[in-house]
């Protein structure tokens, strides 16, 4: 136990205004970064149809991890620059570029652009974060610091709550929004840094400021010198290649050549005379870098900073595998059920992706029954046969036994029995029903081929009410391509063109399409084929799948993560004062036990361990609720360490160096959530086991903490500076 500490009342009146200015921005800052972040793994993989990227698991984890790497390792040199320069001067250059570049990040739809556009996010990111934090240690002290951290923790999760939830509000209209909101926070927080941030630091307007080169000197030797972090430096670019799936480089090269890389280093330090180590030579000139011996300096801290990697690798999980695991995994119609009961009001269909859904419908419809698309925007090669595996994993995916993929594959063949030229499999209704997940809408597979198997060929009687949503349908495609309302004899004339479409059926042919648009097109209004088949797939197929889709309709994987923000929010300063009683260390390790039990819950939660798939979504929120407490023991803590052990004119440098940690948790996080993803929840249907994993890394760390809390760190600094 430590000695005592003022009353709760009693801390938070000793802030200063400071104080307070730095976590409001911390607030809009966090707005942005994961009112994108909480849905990049969403953009990233969703399909081009819904505004999405379309890229893979792999791609999505190299991007999520590179990036996020980056953006927490520049801190090393942007906080020492913000201990030289000023905070304030480097919050107006943070936030400027935030407004510039997350805008731009909306615009970039390849993976090269895409990179390149995150990579200047995370250049202002990184000027910010050693900046805000560096604040915070600098204007709270001994007495009041675990309660400040606290309430720091709780202001980024307060961004972190609010930044997801709208941002999975407007994403409902447009991806676009997504980035102009969060452009717009970072402008607010520009506008509060001008008016009201007040600057703590003392060394830029002091006579004996640092010369530029000796604040990067500084910088580098908190944990080593050059040759030092040369030689790390390598080894983590390395891992980033085999990734992006190069012939020359994968992951069997990788591990060649950071052994040769260093080996090299250790023959080449053996080969250095002795003492070469030492910066300046006898005669007074400076050694070039590459002739002298790797060093850290700081090795306790080094290898602090490197455990805490691993938290921070299965911490990060949370963004990077849990949207798509639950978007894939988790049936979540339980919280539309008791949405609906608690805000009947509201539509709760409105954010689906109509359009998209019936065309993925229709496309299958056409292809059992050997029909042409009804527009060249719907041609597409038919799907590549799938191997045993393929379908293995598929039907994983979906929880099927052994027992029920029979009965999928003698639907497959019943709706194949319609003519098509390329039957339908079992793997087509599973990669199909996938595809409308996508949409916020979970249809089993063999749910879709009954529904398939419901679609009259013969004409049905079409009701006013249906031709009325189905124009409003093509007028919004219309509209919004710059067409203009349809009104009166033109509106008349669209019902009566599309009630001659289904009067054949519900499968018109490509040419009456065409013929169609013909007669409805104007001079200043074009009327493409794949304008009026929206209408059409509405008339063919709302009445025979609506019913269903109500019934599956899912909530954002965003607002369900967000449980672990909301409860962040409401009880992080509460656990920080309780916690400030008991030594730092001792906070850190059982939050980091807690954590673990929350992956460890998302593991039984994922249709393989118990249950059905999607049948457990409660241990779900369960889990996330859980491994929020967890994070609210462990993340602000340690950062206070760091902040406590710093000196005083090296707060930010500090701090920055704290980001490495963080850094190296995202690059380990996004390498392995891409690829574990890829392998167990994509391939083997078994997502429990990437959770058993990072659970059991979680745990690891607590252990590898205790030990280094035991056998590394000297007994009086472990309680004089970290008690």
């Amino acid at each position: 136990m430590t000695e005592a500490k003022p009353g709760f009342l009693a801390q938070i009146k000793s802030y200063p205004s400071t104080f307070w200015v730095a976590n409001t921005m911390e607030i809009f800052e966090r707005m942005a970064w994961y009112g994108f972040y909480a849905v990049a793994a969403l953009y990233l993989t969703g399909p081009v149809e819904t505004g999405g990227l379309g890229f893979s698991s792999v791609e999505r984890g190299q991007i999520l991890a590179i990036v996020p790497f980056f953006l927490y390792i520049f801190p090393v040199i942007t906080g020492a620059l913000a201990d030289r320069y000023g905070y304030k001067r480097m919050f107006i250059i943070a936030f400027a570029g935030m407004i510039v570049s997350y805008y731009l990040l909306g615009q970039a739809k390849t993976v090269p652009t895409f990179l390149l556009v995150f990579m200047l996010v995370a250049v202002a990111a990184a000027i910010f974060k050693p900046v805000v934090v560096g604040t915070v240690a600098r204007v709270t002290n001994e007495g009041n610091s675990s309660t400040g951290f606290g309430i720091f923790y709780m202001m980024v999760n307060i961004g972190g709550f609010f930044g997801p939830l709208l941002a999975g509000a407007v994403r409902g209209l447009s991806w676009s929004y997504v980035f102009i909101a969060c452009s717009a926070w970072a402008a607010i927080n520009l506008v509060i840094v001008l008016l009201f941030y007040k600057d703590p630091t003392t060394e830029a307007g002091s006579r004996g400021a640092r010369t530029f080169r000796k604040v990067i000197d500084d910088a580098v030797e908190v944990l080593g010198n050059l040759r030092f972090f040369i030689a790390v430096f390598v080894v983590l670019i390395s891992l980033m290649i085999p990734g992006f799936q190069f012939p020359w480089f994968g992951w069997p090269q990788c591990w060649l050549f950071i052994g040769c890389w260093l080996l090299a280093n250790v023959v080449w330090d053996l080969m250095l005379a002795k003492g070469s180590g030492i910066s300046v030579s006898a005669g007074g000139t400076r050694r070039f870098p590459l002739l002298k011996r790797m060093h850290c300096s700081n090795w306790r801290f080094a290898l602090f900073l490197l455990i805490l990697s691993g938290f921070w690798t299965s911490f990060h999980q949370i963004f990077l595998s849990l949207p798509v695991y639950i978007r894939d995994y988790t049936d979540t119609r339980r919280m539309v059920d008791l949405g609906r009961a608690v805000f009947p009001g509201i539509d709760w269909l409105a954010a689906i992706e109509e359009t998209q859904l019936l065309g993925e419908f229709d496309r299958l419809a056409r292809q059992a029954r050997a029909l042409e698309p009804m527009a060249k925007e719907d041609s597409a090669e038919p799907p590549a046969p799938r191997g045993a595996e393929q379908v293995a994993a598929l039907a994983g995916s979906w929880g099927l036994t052994d027992e029920s993929l029979a009965r999928l594959d003698e639907l497959a063949v019943r709706l194949s029995a319609f003519g098509a030229k390329t039957p339908i499999t079992a793997g087509d209704l599973m990669e199909s029903a996938r595809v409308m997940l996508q949409y916020k809408v979970r249809i089993q597979p063999e749910e879709l081929g009954e529904l398939l198997a419901a679609v009259p060929a013969a004409p049905q009687e079409i009701t006013d009410e249906q031709v009325a949503v189905a124009v409003a349908t093509v007028s919004k495609r219309l509209k919004e391509k710059g067409g203009g309302e349809f009104a009166g004899a033109e509106r008349d004339e669209l019902e009566d063109a599309l009630r001659g479409l289904m009067s054949a059926g519900p499968f018109p042919a490509a040419a009456a399409l065409e013929e169609a648009c013909a007669r409805l097109s104007r001079a200043e209004r074009k009327i493409l084929p794949e304008d009026l088949a929206l209408g059409v797939r509405d008339l063919a197929y709302r009445s025979v799948i609506w019913a269903r889709v109500d019934a599956g309709r899912q909530v954002n994987a965003e607002h369900i993560i967000n449980f672990d923000a909301g409860a962040i929010v409401l009880f992080q300063v509460l656990i920080s004062f309780l916690m400030a009683r008991f030594h730092r260390f001792t906070t850190m390790i059982i939050g980091m036990l807690v954590a673990a039990l929350g992956n460890v819950l998302y593991a039984v939660a994922g249709g393989t361990m118990l249950g059905p798939v999607g049948g457990l979504l409660w241990v779900v929120i369960a889990g996330i609720l859980i491994f929020g407490v967890g994070g609210m023991m462990a993340s602000p803590t340690s950062q206070e360490y760091v902040g406590r052990i710093a000196p005083r004119d090296k707060v930010a440098t500090y701090m920055g160096y704290y980001f490495v940690a963080m850094a190296l948790g995202h690059l380990f996080g996004g390498l392995l959530s891409g690829e574990m993803y890829a392998r167990f929840a994509e391939k083997a249907g078994r997502p429990d086991l990437m959770w058993l994993f990072f659970g059991g890394l979680m745990a690891a760390t607590a252990v590898i903490f205790v030990l280094y809390d035991r056998f590394v760190l000297p007994r009086k600094s472990t309680h004089e500076q970290a008690g």
